[in-house]
């Protein structure tokens, strides 16, 4: 959160990335009143209101930016469980006490600093120098008030000097602060692992048959079958609407005109890239290492060596193979450092080396695939679907609800098929939820509404993604509990796998109970048949996974230490325990700390200090306000 806010405050409009701009000129009045009207108020902090505009403004551009991060294929589902809507009213409430508190400090955004801001953007420029006929071209593009873009303007600077005076009280960090998480973070241990399985026990066990059938009964719901059902259904299916709708060219031409702008294919590049892997994780000798590989990979490059044979034998990335080539993507689909150099380059250029979060890069680009629009032939099939599909919603409802409506009037699904022969009604067999007939929708909300349906009874009109439909339930079929011998196969099996299970965890307990009452780990481990495994150092948030132990099990193997060598029960892996015992700790010498090192956790702290004072001070604000969030938003 704090994060986010912190990046808001340098927002894209500073930073000059005014794509789409809401344009405003200092030279034509500072300090013009933007309040929106309470009827339009999203959010109220105090007594700032946030209109809705404004909220969905950010709302789209948040889900954009979750979008480029994870690729255009995130679901509604998954951006759902981001609680993205609540991030946006979190975000812009705490942006307005930002601001409000700033003000409250007695800190102001002077009529100059807007106006130097303005003057500054290059966008607005040409031959260096700030141009009004480009400014007022941007403006009339935009269709925007001259005065919007001032407020923005104005808010980004009062935020920048909030968050500037409030970080000035947590402006230092101190050498044993550095030198503390430096030995924190760096540290590692060592420990002994005895892994205990299932897989251990499942050939020893021996099947009782009397043990097997006891066992069975208290388990014997798991093996109860699905509920069934039959039901007879009414189809009403938008495809089926669609064939007879015609569409006329002239339609077809003003939807291509409406909305050309979404056949656009952006300006695409194709290039190649050889990494040298280095991340936050690796050292800084590491990293030193990495970047002389890059260094001189680059200079054979600029020499004249084959790119992609330089790719093949020298990349650390799985695009190796194909001689680096990442293929033709557009501007945003990669990180930010490779991005801007890509898209600065020109053909067949090489870059110089660039560093982002998964090392260092060289760079070719190989091609530029300019900007086009599909032509209206092209789409001309899309958009007749659109038409027809938006078309045949409307009169497939009709269809149906008529449909729906005779079929009460005759008394049952049945007289109205007799009735109305040209309607095609079909007939199942007993199916379950995880056994949908072919035809049938398999909608979740529609599967739902079918089996809550009672023996006999007559559903209303249930709209799918597909169309609608009318279902009648005939026959339903309740679950039955099966006999020992109907599933004894499987029931064996389940039966095996538990007793391993519990001679697992009986193993592991007895194990960990005996060795930390002073028994001999070795000794133990030889007379249980358990085998020793010795992990390599193991260090918090350490890249390279240690075969001895899982990841997951890291952290508690950092707690270990002489005086508490094992853990107080066994761990926990899915159906695998884990005995550790500790071996040795060894913490680096902060001495030894490059000054690149020590700049960089420096760094880190500060960041952390200056978030933990900014989220104090947020709450402190909050717990002083009066919030009001609209019901329409919160729905």
């Amino acid at each position: 959160m704090l994060q986010i806010l912190r990046n808001k405050a340098q927002s894209t409009i500073i930073q000059g990335v005014v794509l789409v701009i809401a344009l405003v000129f200092i030279f034509w009045g500072v300090g013009t009143n933007m309040m929106q009207s309470g009827r339009d108020a999203a959010i109220l902090v105090n007594d700032q209101e946030i209109s809705f505009q404004e909220f969905q403004q950010r709302y789209d551009q948040t889900l954009n930016d979750y979008r480029r991060q994870f690729g255009d294929a995130i679901s509604d589902e998954v951006l759902k469980g981001l609680g993205v809507k609540q991030q946006v009213i979190n975000q812009l409430t705490q942006s307005a006490l930002l601001r409000q508190g700033t003000q409250a400090m007695g800190i102001m955004v002077a009529p100059v600093e807007i106006q130097t801001t303005i003057q500054k953007m290059p966008h607005f420029q040409k031959d260096g120098a700030f141009n009004l006929e480009i400014y007022k071209a941007l403006l009339t593009a935009n269709r925007m008030t001259p005065h919007s873009f001032e407020a923005s303007i104005s808010e980004d600077l009062l935020t920048q000097k909030g968050l500037a005076a409030i970080n000035s009280f947590a402006a230092a960090v101190s050498d044993t602060e550095i030198n503390e998480a430096y030995q924190r973070e760096q540290e590692t241990v060592t420990v002994n692992v005895v892994k205990v399985s299932p897989d251990l026990f499942l050939n020893t066990i021996v099947v009782d048959g009397k043990e097997l059938a006891e066992w069975f009964e208290t388990e014997k719901n798991r093996y109860k079958g699905e509920q069934k059902i039959k039901v007879k259904y009414l189809p009403f299916l938008y495809k089926s609407a669609m064939a007879g709708i015609p569409i006329s060219d002239e339609q077809i031409l003003a939807r291509y005109e409406k909305e050309k702008s979404t056949y656009q294919i952006p300006e695409k590049r194709q290039a190649r890239h050889i990494l040298f892997k280095a991340d936050k994780t690796s050292t800084a000798e590491q990293h030193a290492a990495q970047l002389k590989n890059a260094e001189d990979a680059l200079a054979k490059a600029r020499a004249g060596k084959d790119f992609s044979t330089l790719a093949k034998t020298l990349s650390e990335d799985t695009s190796k193979t194909r001689g680096g080539d990442l293929g033709a993507f557009a501007q945003g689909r990669m990180v930010k450092e490779f991005d801007d150099a890509v898209f600065s380059m020109q053909s067949g250029a090489i870059s110089d080396i660039v560093k982002t979060a998964f090392g260092y890069h060289i760079i070719k680009l190989e091609k530029i695939l300019p900007a086009t629009t599909r032509s209206i032939e092209d789409v001309r099939a899309e958009i007749i679907s659109a038409l027809q599909s938006e078309q045949a919603q409307p009169a497939t409802f009709q269809l149906a609800n008529t449909a729906y409506e005779d079929i009460i009037a005759a008394g049952s699904l049945q007289a109205y098929a007799d009735k109305h022969t040209d309607k095609s009604v079909v007939t199942t067999d007993f199916f379950s939820r995880s056994a949908l007939p072919a035809d049938l929708e398999s909608d979740p909300k529609f599967v739902d509404t079918v089996f809550s349906l009672k023996q006999g009874e007559l559903s209303s009109l249930i709209e799918t993604p597909s169309g609608y439909f009318i279902v009648f339930t005939e026959t339903i079929q309740e679950p039955t509990l099966p006999t020992l011998d109907a599933v004894k196969e499987r029931a064996t099996q389940d039966y095996r796998l538990a007793k391993a299970r519990k001679m697992t965890q009986e193993t592991a307990q007895a194990f960990l109970t005996k060795v930390t009452s002073g028994a001999d780990m070795a000794a133990t481990a030889k007379e249980a048949k358990l085998t020793i495994l010795k992990s390599g150092p193991l260090r918090k948030n350490n890249p390279a996974p240690d075969p001895a132990l899982p990841a997951s099990l890291v952290e508690q193997a950092l707690r270990l230490g002489p005086k508490t060598p094992f853990p107080r029960a066994p761990l926990t892996v899915s159906e695998d325990h884990y005995i550790l015992q500790f071996v040795e700790r060894k913490v680096p010498d902060p001495a030894t700390m490059s000054e690149a090192v020590k700049k960089e956790y420096q760094a880190s702290l500060l960041q952390q200090k200056q978030d933990r004072l900014l989220g104090a001070w947020l709450k402190h604000q909050e717990k002083d306000s009066t919030i009001v969030t609209s019901k329409n938003l919160l729905n």
